[in-house]
């Protein structure tokens, strides 16, 4: 979890709130109580508060729940930030709608555990409520050999994705420059198959299944789109 605490500082300059973000959600849940698992910065959290609804969120990341915490004050909304981890969400029928976006899912070690995190966000869910889930599209990244995801710039950062597959697991390194300092940093991903998370919804309980290649897609291409957005109803 260092390579995230390292990364709160600089995450919401990287990665700035996306109004089609924000839109997607808007229509899949139109109202009610909102849990964000691996909330980040809060970024998003945030923002479904200043449409008026109800926020939960959680990161297993102390520093990242510090900052969500300082935005929704600063911010003038109000958003209940926790720290915990997914695999241990016990909540029963609390929410409208859930969202796990951010690649998060994949930080998970395994397909079990995994499965245990689709489970839990099932039984978290109201009747008929909607989870959103956003992760890369490993079949494309392993078939062609991708090396990573495309480096982010603005007028302050760069910020470098690199991917290397020892066989069962992907290391994704990163390296972050303002022009004068690099930072540099690895974590672990589950390369989790389209397919496979498909699978792993049904045996779950989900229903109403549905990708599309990205928040502003209206479609989703297995062997084009470098992401891929599900929604899915208890």
């Amino acid at each position: 979890m260092n390579f995230y605490n390292n990364f709160a500082v600089y995450y919401d300059k990287i990665f700035p709130r996306n109004p089609k973000v924000i839109q997607f959600m808007d229509r899949a849940f139109k109202q009610g109580h909102i849990l964000d698992v691996a909330c980040g910065t809060g970024e998003y959290s945030v923002s479904l508060a200043h449409l008026n609804y109800q926020v939960t969120g959680f990161d297993l990341s102390e520093q990242m729940i510090h900052y969500a915490k300082q935005k929704a004050e600063k911010e003038n909304v109000k958003v209940n930030f926790r720290i915990q981890n997914m695999l241990d969400l016990t909540d029963q029928s609390t929410y409208e709608g859930i969202i796990c976006i951010g690649n998060s899912l994949v930080h998970l070690d395994n397909e079990t555990e995994i499965k245990q995190a689709l489970k839990n966000m099932y039984d978290a869910l109201k009747p008929h409520g909607t989870v959103i889930i956003q992760v890369i599209n490993y079949d494309l990244i392993l078939e062609k050999k991708l090396p990573g995801l495309s480096t982010v710039t603005n007028q302050e950062y760069s910020f470098y994705r690199n991917y290397e597959f020892d066989g069962s697991k992907i290391h994704f390194k990163t390296r972050l420059t303002d022009g004068l300092r690099v930072f540099i940093d690895e974590t672990l991903l589950f390369p989790l198959k389209y397919q496979t998370l498909l699978d792993l919804l049904t045996e779950a309980g989900y229903k109403d299944i549905h990708t599309v290649g990205g928040f502003s897609h209206d479609s989703f291409d297995l062997k084009q789109d470098i992401t891929y957005v599900v929604t899915a109803k208890k």
